[in-house]
């Protein structure tokens, strides 16, 4: 074989290889991006219904067919809604929230009543509290307590107040301080804000 042909023989087959092995892997990051994504969306639309006690299973298909049939996605002013009700009938609006937490920004999702008088749920959609502390907000009963709490500005925007304090609506979480005060300070700043934009929401 002539020395050039044996230079250019290994140059070839190293591109043709690369170029393989690049597609296989662009293919297989095609399919992920997709699939994430599409589980990042039935995520948020879950956990939005889990916000307005809407029930549903947890099958997939039975979840994206209520959430189409009750659920109408809004944007007013910056802040990213969901309306829940059929016809002229609404029930209630979740709204996704967002504040800082110990080690990094928290996303949630707040939801009241039509009539804008009560917490019907909360939700959190990401953080970076810490595991076993104030990772703990994913906790069912934590989320839980949050449940038909009435809106009453008990003092300069709380809403919500840690017990045993006066007027005390909802608990914090052991050895996650800073973390309960952060998630209490995003929902109140929130709905204090959302309750500014009320009647341009109904």
């Amino acid at each position: 074989m002539p020395r050039k042909k044996k230079i250019l023989y290994p140059v070839v087959f190293m591109v043709s290889i690369t170029v393989f092995f690049t597609l296989i892997l662009a293919g297989v990051n095609e399919l992920s991006i997709r699939t994430i994504a599409r589980q990042e969306k039935l995520k948020i639309q879950t956990k939005v219904l889990n916000s307005l006690g809407l029930e549903h299973g947890d099958n997939e298909d039975e979840i994206i067919r209520i959430y189409n049939e009750t659920i109408t996605e809004k944007e007013i002013d910056g802040w990213k809604y969901y309306k829940s009700g059929t016809g002229d009938s609404v029930t209630g609006y979740a709204f996704m929230v967002e504040g800082a937490g110990l080690w990094g920004m928290i996303e949630g999702i707040v939801a009241l009543d039509s009539e804008f008088s009560a917490i019907l749920g909360v939700e959190f959609i990401s953080h970076s509290e810490t595991p076993g502390l104030g990772g703990r907000i994913e906790e069912e009963w934590f989320i839980e307590q949050f449940r038909d709490i009435p809106i009453k500005d008990y003092e300069n925007g709380r809403y919500l107040v840690f017990r045993p304090s006066t007027g005390g609506n909802v608990d914090a979480i052991s050895g996650a301080t800073i973390t309960s005060k952060a998630v209490l300070k995003m929902f109140n700043d929130s709905i204090d804000e959302i309750l500014k934009i009320r009647e341009d929401v109904i």
